[in-house]
């Protein structure tokens, strides 16, 4: 194989790693804050969970990040935007933020297209960007339902059993969030490389897998705390409400074949269930540093991967 397949395979790895470091942190960040799970043993439930829904279910939005440009024959464009929206990502998980990889690679895409002069299927990017900001419109709705129906069995006595197993449904609430997240954001890894037909996708999918879950383990710290602790403290109730919440908006864009981020989904989970509360239990400025991400991280990502471009033509 030669140097540049390589290059762009570590590229997509590396955009799995950063996946796992700060999105598949978003499946178990809540179940963390709870109190109900270790983070090593958070993050090796993911990656696991992660790998299979990118297995089953994942070659939908595979095949919908591989169509947002004509970037297939310019291999070191490809490389651009891999590493440029991974880089992008690295940066704000070091601060503990949580962002969307699907708009930093989507945004990636769009500013190298640009700058070499490729065509961009613009009415597909709007689609993506718009119907992801319903992610955690649909996120706050369910698991703001959830938790006041919990909520109202709890003062009717009549949660009994569920509390004595709460622990046990976090848990698998997660997992399906997890699985939800590996089907719809692996895509962002691996859908340029599957596109280019370096290697199977069956075999992408193992290995990007294995790299989100390798990034959970290494990287996933900050976000976990930033998303179980600093919005909203949570109750195990109140994360098994958020979890469920986030896991059922990102499997229903998973079903579209849209990509959507995990970061949109949880926050929404969480900002969910704090309503139930009342606004002042949500902590805003933690809202708005999260929000001042998710706007900005297109706009960078572009930007991130024209830089990184740009190096690479200097240097080689």
């Amino acid at each position: 194989m030669e140097l540049i397949s390589v290059l762009i395979i570590l590229a997509g790895l590396y955009v799995g790693f950063n996946i796992g470091a700060n999105d598949a942190a978003n499946c178990m960040g809540t179940a963390v804050g709870a109190g109900v799970i270790r983070p090593r043993s958070a993050a090796a439930i993911v990656g696991i969970f992660a790998l299979a829904g990118a297995l089953l279910q994942g070659s939908g939005v595979i095949k919908t990040i591989s169509s947002l440009a004509s970037i297939s024959s310019i291999e070191l464009a490809i490389i651009s935007a891999l590493f440029g929206a991974a880089l992008l990502v690295t940066l704000f998980t070091l601060f503990g933020l949580p962002v969307s990889t699907t708009q930093s690679i989507i945004g990636a895409i769009a500013g190298v297209s640009l700058l070499i002069g490729e065509m961009i299927d613009w009415p597909k990017i709007i689609k993506i960007f718009l119907l992801g900001f319903l992610t955690p419109i649909i996120a706050i709705v369910c698991s703001y339902i959830a938790y006041r129906y919990l909520s109202g069995m709890i003062l009717k006595g009549k949660l009994i059993l569920v509390e004595k197993r709460i622990k046990l449904i976090i848990i698998l609430t997660g997992i399906f969030l997890a699985y939800s997240m590996g089907a719809n954001n692996l895509g962002n890894a691996v859908g340029l490389i599957v596109n280019v037909k370096l290697i199977a996708p069956v075999i992408a999918a193992v290995l990007g897998g294995i790299a989100i879950a390798m990034g959970s383990i290494l990287l996933s710290g900050k976000v976990m705390k930033t998303v179980g602790q600093k919005i909203v403290s949570l109750d195990p109730m109140m994360a098994f409400a958020a979890q469920l919440g986030a896991g059922l908006s990102l499997y229903i864009l998973t079903l579209m074949s849209i990509p959507t981020s995990t970061s949109f989904a949880i926050v929404g989970g969480v900002i969910g269930v704090g309503l139930v509360k009342g606004v002042a239990s949500i902590d805003g400025s933690a809202i708005k540093h999260v929000g001042i991400g998710w706007v900005t991280t297109p706009v960078l990502g572009a930007v991130s991967s024209v830089i990184v471009f740009k190096l690479i033509v200097l240097f080689i």
